[in-house]
């Protein structure tokens, strides 16, 4: 018999206080600010999509930085575009 754990709507109740009402995350997500959640992603995201065309780090290296450059150049076109539509109302 293989023992199987579940999520149950009751545990999910018992750890959500802890998880998501926690002072210490709370104060955390405060003072950072929402865009530097994405950096990571875009650079991770860039790494995949290198390492996926080449097999020399060196050429992994040098597609990572033309990549985020990319990315990160749409999504501030993006961020941009949505901030002057705010600024705007």
């Amino acid at each position: 018999m293989v023992a199987t754990t579940t999520l149950t709507l009751t545990t999910v109740m018992a750890i959500s206080p802890w998880l998501f009402e926690s002072p210490l995350l709370g104060s955390l997500a405060g003072r950072v600010p929402g865009i530097f959640f994405g950096l990571p992603l875009v650079a991770l995201a860039s790494l995949i999509f290198a390492a996926t065309h080449h097999e020399d780090p060196a050429a992994i290296r040098l597609a990572t930085v033309h990549w985020t450059v990319w990315l990160g150049g749409m999504l501030g076109m993006v961020l941009a575009v949505v901030l002057l539509f705010g600024w705007l109302q």
